[in-house]
């Protein structure tokens, strides 16, 4: 019984203990992560719009002008920011990862790095097979998410000339796919549960993006969703493995109350003598041992594409 008890109260502590990160977290921690979210205001939407590189739609304004409207009201109704691109044949030889990078700098120059934002990247360029993607940026992460775009790109590629086409392009009919395009963004933001965070590990900080309390957040900590997995977890594992080697060292120890030694001397038998060292002076010698290593310092770097500031994910789609 006594055994018990003991193994409860190591049981009990450990409990304790986490129950206080917890608080610690809750109250102290998080408040010091910074939140780098920039929320969408309706000042805004003059930026959202199609960016016609390729020149499209230069013969016909007024269509370019109805498209942009048609933009800017769905930027509106859904708190984001939205931007089509129309790339010319300058950028037919961009590989996937060119295609991501530009996307990525495009979204923070227009909108700001941790901005609500979408940017459709609809390749007419005459890449062989085309390469359109979809930014998100921010809180749309969390909603348009590789199985979103995945049905986008399908829902809008019998809209768009397949990369095998020698027709010229049409304006009405990519103009069409444009249209089609917000109205699937409408459609997911409103009918889709948010995922639960975003980890842009790509970014320079890598942050992660999440909701808390109706709020968006973009921070270089975890979500406390995600921490409290795994903090709760690892405690909970340490407390199993500590009290199975407290019950296994009870089992096969017999731990007794310590024995005075004074049954094993007589008293009058015990004689004890103190001694005493004394310096007269102390003498120190440093010696000084030279490295055999070079000198100078080394340094880190990351180097390559990928990494950008902001918060944002790509989903590609070949054509």
């Amino acid at each position: 019984m006594k055994k018990t008890g003991s193994a409860i109260i190591i049981f009990i502590t450990i409990v304790a203990i986490i129950v206080g990160l917890f608080l610690f977290d809750s109250f102290v921690a998080n408040r010091s992560s910074q939140n780098l979210y920039q929320s969408f205001t309706d000042d805004d939407v003059s930026k959202s719009g199609i960016i016609d590189e390729h020149g499209l739609f230069d013969g016909d304004q007024s269509l370019l002008w109805s498209l942009n409207n048609e933009i800017q009201d769905c930027a509106r109704k859904n708190n984001m920011n939205i931007l089509v691109f129309l790339p010319d044949s300058s950028r037919s030889r961009y590989s996937d990862d060119m295609v991501c990078d530009f996307t990525t700098d495009k979204l923070n120059s227009v909108f700001g790095e941790n901005s609500d934002g979408v940017l459709y990247y609809l390749d007419i360029s005459g890449k062989r097979p085309a390469s359109d993607d979809i930014a998100t940026s921010a809180r749309a992460n969390l909603i348009y998410t590789d199985s979103i775009c995945d049905s986008i790109f399908s829902l809008l590629d019998p809209y768009l000339p397949s990369s095998s086409s020698s027709e010229p392009l049409d304006p009405k009919q990519i103009g069409e796919a444009i249209s089609k395009f917000c109205f699937y963004i409408s459609y997911y933001n409103t009918n889709t549960p948010r995922e639960s965070y975003f980890h842009a590990s790509t970014s320079d900080p890598p942050v992660y993006v999440y909701m808390k309390n109706g709020e968006t957040y973009v921070t270089k900590s975890a979500p406390p969703s995600k921490k409290w997995v795994v903090l709760i977890v690892s405690e909970l594992i340490g407390a199993l493995v500590t009290l199975i080697m407290y019950l296994v060292s009870k089992h096969n120890y017999k731990f007794k109350s310590k024995t005075n030694p004074r049954i094993y001397l007589a008293s009058d038998a015990i004689n004890l003598t103190q001694n005493a060292d004394i310096f007269q002076g102390t003498h120190t010698t440093k010696v000084r041992i030279e490295s055999s290593s070079g000198g100078g310092s080394r340094g880190g770097f990351s180097g390559g594409g990928g990494h950008h500031g902001g918060s944002v994910g790509h989903h590609v789609h070949h054509r």
